[in-house]
């Protein structure tokens, strides 16, 4: 069986691979999503972040000594191909059905409404916007020597398409992972600095939430992360003649971690107290 380098063979996956991450520009979701939509949101992002983080992870623009090193097979590498091939057909098939649903709702000329779309910079809720941005940074951020211009933009207007297409697109990047072993220390670098770049714990819970479903090296990554923080405690207040403790009760031997303690008010005879009791220490 022949077998070329792995950073050479994998050169030659690039422009696929850039067409695959590019689509992930051109979604938009429309406003039957509702109550969905942020999650639904979060959950594209994650899978562009996993994408381009697969991508750095095996050296697409930028390959390692480690990777120029390795040999791989030349039927895994038409594997690869065949899988970022299968990636852009899910997006593809995607926009066929929306393609559809927009002429049929067009000549019913009634409910135009579900044609409306949401737009992430007005419409996305508080709650969602700073992971958002976050992880659209994180992904563009891989990108800048790979992408290509944004030329178009196509519409979801179903939940349950997008459940579709999302969960056959992460199908297949699990797939791109398991194929090439050598670089799962890479991502699990990559993943480390993903969620370092995530500043508020309420975002991690987040992340954590909607990993879990499609990316488990993530959600690992995100575990750890939370176990090495401590905790917040924001936007609350304490009056009266109430008695608060907000922090740790560390047994004998057990590592005292740091709070982060703000926007909050103490009035009257409250009674609060903050940090952690460390026994036996």
């Amino acid at each position: 069986m022949e077998s070329v380098g792995l950073g050479v063979g994998i050169a030659g996956l690039a422009g696929v691979f850039t067409a695959c991450v590019d689509c992930f520009g051109y979604i938009q979701l429309g406003r039957k999503f509702g109550h969905d939509y942020g999650k639904c949101l979060l959950r594209l992002d994650v899978a562009k972040v996993r994408m381009t983080r697969w991508g750095a992870s095996v050296g697409i623009g930028a390959p390692t000594q480690l990777l120029n090193q390795t040999t791989i097979p030349e039927k895994e590498l038409r594997l690869a191909k065949s899988l970022l091939e299968q990636i852009l057909e899910s997006f593809g098939d995607a926009d066929r059905v929306s393609e559809r649903y927009e002429k049929r709702v067009t000549a019913e000329k009634n409910g135009l409404d579900d044609l409306a779309l949401y737009d992430a910079n007005s419409d996305l809720d508080p709650e969602y916007r700073t992971l958002h941005l976050t992880l659209s940074q994180l992904a563009l951020e891989r990108q800048k020597k790979t992408s290509l211009l944004k030329k178009t933009t196509w519409a979801l207007y179903e939940k349950k398409r997008f459940d579709v297409m999302i969960d056959d697109i992460t199908g297949f990047v699990g797939y791109l992972v398991d194929l090439f072993p050598v670089a799962v220390g890479n991502q699990e670098l990559l993943c480390k600095a993903e969620v370092s770049a995530v500043k508020e714990s309420q975002d991690l819970i987040l992340l954590r939430a909607v990993a879990c479903e499609d990316d488990k090296l993530l959600e690992e990554a995100v575990n750890k992360e939370m176990e090495n923080r401590g905790h917040t405690f924001s936007d609350w207040k304490v009056g009266g003649k109430s008695k608060m403790w907000a922090g740790d009760d560390n047994a004998f031997g057990v590592a005292s971690k740091g709070h982060h303690f703000n926007k909050f008010s103490v009035s009257g005879d409250a009674d609060v107290r903050l940090g952690n009791l460390n026994r036996g220490n």
